[in-house]
């Protein structure tokens, strides 16, 4: 070989190295293009309702009594942060809490208690007030993965939420939309959607569920909880000296990654890289677009005796594009109350109002139902045709609502012709008993409705800006 024949073949070499080096670079150096990112800021004197960005949905869900579905005091409960936002230092006794009632009434305009702001982050909580309880909260925009995703948001990671108290993501289609929803074997009737995608952080151990086509608990196609050693990888045991397990100031940033081939959890250390769990999908992700639920479930938490830790801190929820525009949500003034002591005659009327703006494009009305038998929950708008609600399916002869007889979403999409600019009146009526449940233990009539909203689609430019923040 000649000197110049190496000569020019070393510079070809470096040539390329360098094309490497810069595409490298070029690549991390390029800042995440956020489709929606929320930061909670603010910094108020007190937990605060009124800062909680107003983009959002707040929904709880109680199982509890017919005769006291909207009147029953819940036992209030400690939540982090005391009432001039101080703590959770650890190393204050008492440790710096307040204490917070919740109801069934919560929604985007008027959040529950139990979701509050302080120091910049948020806050969800439940304590021991129901047999089971779940709470939700989400943004009114759609993470679209289709090309690949990445969610990220920052979360405490403490010990002392066991089995009872614990959090997890679910993502699913808008058109599936189920703010109440459990497995099986939660004392609710509400099943995740059809196509779901559920990130479970009971314990302190990652567990990933991908599901498509039935109900929990057929359907799932991915069901795969984080394995170290001997036993699960609790957190504490893959990462001992982590600070954060002991203090619940400390948030670290979670990031998941879907793609069409897997899901990949990553856990920020105390070092700031990543604690990758990687999942893989033989069968492909089932769906690519889906609204992003942050949910808080409380099973008769009292068991474990942790009754001061039911707090979650969240910060920083973020996901990248395409951009999907943000809906717009108007709620009902009012519930509606049709169970009385668990009954209410046939015909028996109740009336909310919902105000909207001129302009509604695709509207849909959603909400939960409890104890609905099928055809019996009757709605009329504006003296309009009435029309028959239903939850997503029946249980029980496709009857009834299920076993415990309590809440499940539903979704109606609506004629803009039955609405106005303004005030709209919305009367729901007790229709008549369905032949399906006779001779059988539903002897209850009537029903109640909560979480009402017409929702309207936003221009395709409307919402869900692009922010830049930081580097990949």
């Amino acid at each position: 070989m000649s000197i110049s024949t190496h000569g020019q073949r070393a510079r070809v070499y470096r040539s390329l190295v360098l094309l490497f080096f810069a595409a490298t670079f070029s690549a991390f150096a390029q800042p995440v293009q956020w489709a929606l990112e929320e930061t909670f800021d603010g910094d108020p004197p007190a937990p605060s309702q009124d800062l909680l960005p107003r983009t959002f949905d707040y929904v709880v869900t109680h199982r509890n009594h017919p005769q006291e579905q909207f009147s029953k005091n819940f036992v209030g409960f400690l939540a982090d942060h005391n009432m001039n936002c101080d703590g959770p230092n650890p190393a204050v006794s008492p440790l710096p809490q307040h204490l917070v009632n919740t109801s069934q009434t919560s929604n985007g305009d008027r959040p529950d208690e139990s979701f509050f702001l302080c120091k910049n982050h948020m806050m969800s909580a439940l304590g021991e007030v129901t047999a089971y309880s779940n709470s939700a909260f989400w943004p009114r925009q759609e993470f679209d993965f289709s090309d690949g995703g990445t969610l990220e948001f920052d979360v405490n990671i403490n010990l002392g939420h066991g089995q009872r108290v614990w959090w997890e993501v679910l993502i699913t289609p808008r058109d599936q939309l189920r703010v109440g929803a459990a497995s099986p074997q939660s004392a609710i009737d509400e099943r995740y959607p059809l196509d779901r995608i559920v990130l479970n952080f009971s314990e302190l151990v990652r567990h990933v569920r991908v599901g498509s086509g039935d109900l929990d608990p057929y359907g799932w196609q991915v069901d795969e909880r984080q394995f170290f050693e001997y036993d699960w990888a609790y957190w504490n045991a893959l990462h001992p000296n982590d600070p954060a397990i002991s203090d619940r100031r400390i948030r670290r940033t979670m990031r998941i990654r879907l793609e069409d081939d897997r899901v990949v959890w990553g856990i920020e250390t105390a070092d700031g890289s990543f604690d990758d769990f990687t999942v893989n999908l033989p069968d492909g992700l089932p769906f690519t677009r889906g609204l992003v639920l942050f949910k808080t479930h409380a099973y008769t938490p009292v068991g474990h005796g942790n009754t001061d830790t039911y707090t979650f801190h969240w910060d920083n929820i973020r996901f990248d594009g395409p951009v999907v525009g943000r809906y717009q949500a108007y709620t009902a003034d009012d519930v509606v109350y049709l169970q009385a002591n668990g009954n209410r005659p046939i015909g028996d009327t109740v009336t909310v109002n919902v105000n909207l703006p001129a302009e509604i494009n695709s509207p849909v009305l959603f909400g939960q139902l409890a104890q609905p038998l099928r055809g019996q929950v009757r709605l009329s708008i504006n003296g309009g045709p009435e029309l028959e609600v239903n939850p997503y399916e029946y249980a029980e002869q496709n009857c009834v609502s299920g076993q415990w007889r309590d809440w499940k979403s539903f979704r109606l999409p609506l004629d803009p012709a039955w609405l106005v600019a303004g005030n709209n009146t919305l009367t729901w009526r007790v229709g008549e008993r369905p032949a399906c449940a006779a001779g059988r233990d539903d002897w209850w009539d009537g029903y109640s409705v909560k979480f009402i909203q017409i929702e309207s689609d936003g221009a395709p430019d409307a919402g869900g800006l692009i922010f830049a923040s930081g580097f990949e």
